[in-house]
């Protein structure tokens, strides 16, 4: 494929500083739609997550995680692409905008992603792609996409051609899913910060996104030294997957969300966390847009209290700092959290009895 233009200070890929803003109250927003908010995200977690909640609750998810997904996605591009916009894309645009959206996606971590096959008259398209930043996830963005730009409902099928290469068809299918009427996730309005990032001098986004490997061809963005992979995403689209979980199968399931995460993270933490200091939570966090980290306080007992303001997704995060308390003092934990009206995300962590 065609080489895809870095910064030539920093490296990142520069659709990434173009296309978005790392703001200091610890979100990251697209740059043209400030209102769509982003998350830098681990994405070798999403898959392992989705597994684990699985195992707890001892049922398959894949299906309610694509449909909610591509309720998600249909949202957002459809509000892309209303008026005259949509109506151009529906009968000239298609194929341009799929090519940019598979460039974008390689940009931002999501595969190897080729289409093979696309017909605008019978209403269906086939992709193949090479390490899903998610599979489930990817098959919502696929069939959401679609949905909106066509104006039809759609199906979506995969196969697997050989250990994490897929071909994926979706075609037109009536039927509504149930899903098109529930409401999203509402907005909180977001609070101001005071976070400093080192920025390239060209290209604005903070200098810790330079330590990342961009592979443009086989779209993926790996931490050096870890290897873990991360993706950059919409973090509406994945609250509304937990969301709809919820919904589906009942008020245990953000329980459960939190433990699936504390079993996945507490796989990932190194010994270089033994050493961070509270500063470092709360650029790590600010860096992947997941919230600004205003209090981090000593309980009685051995145990902590945290505030964090503007937080993306706030269960994983619950799971995440209770595999970190683990971690730090090789305690089982108790965890309880709470959500304010302002969105403020407390949660409290202490040794379990």
């Amino acid at each position: 494929m065609a080489e895809l233009k870095a910064c030539k200070t920093c490296g990142v890929p520069s659709r990434v500083g173009k296309g978005h803003i790392w703001n200091p109250n610890g979100t990251i927003v697209q740059r043209q739609d400030r209102d769509h908010r982003m998350i830098f995200f681990d994405s070798d977690s999403i898959d392992a997550l989705f597994t684990n909640i699985e195992s707890l609750i001892g049922m398959p998810i894949e299906k309610m995680v694509i449909e909610s997904k591509a309720r998600a996605t249909q949202a957002y591009i459809g509000s892309l692409v209303k008026g005259a916009k949509g109506k151009l894309a529906r009968v000239v645009g298609l194929e341009r905008i799929i090519r940019r959206i598979v460039e974008q996606g390689r940009v931002l971590g999501y595969g190897d992603i080729q289409v093979k096959e696309f017909s605008w008259k019978d209403s269906f398209m086939v992709c193949e792609i090479k390490n899903p930043y998610s599979l489930p996830l990817f098959c919502g963005d696929l069939r959401g996409a679609l949905q909106a730009i066509r104006k039809l409902e759609g199906t979506i099928e995969y196969t697997e051609i050989s250990p994490g290469y897929y071909s994926i068809k979706d075609f037109h299918q009536p039927g509504a899913t149930g899903l098109e009427d529930r409401l999203m996730p509402r907005e909180t309005p977001l609070k101001p910060g005071d976070i400093k990032f080192h920025r390239c001098p060209v290209c604005k986004t903070p200098l810790e996104i330079s330590r990342f490997d961009w592979d443009i061809d086989k779209g993926t963005i790996t931490q050096a030294g870890t290897g873990i992979r991360f993706a950059v995403f919409g973090s509406t689209g994945m609250q509304v997957v937990l969301d709809e979980l919820e919904r589906e199968l009942g008020d245990t399931i953000p329980a459960t969300i939190v433990e699936a995460q504390r079993m996945h993270a507490s796989q990932t933490m190194n010994p270089r966390w033994k050493k961070v200091s509270r500063e470092d939570i709360r650029n790590w966090l600010a860096f992947q847009g997941l919230g600004n980290l205003v209090a981090l306080d000593e309980k009685e007992g051995g145990g902590y209290s945290v505030r964090i303001e503007n937080p993306a997704i706030p269960l994983l995060l619950v799971g995440t700092v209770a595999a970190l308390f683990e971690f730090l003092a090789d305690k089982k934990s108790e965890v309880d959290w709470s959500i304010a009206p302002d969105g403020d995300l407390s949660v409290n962590v202490m040794p379990a009895p």
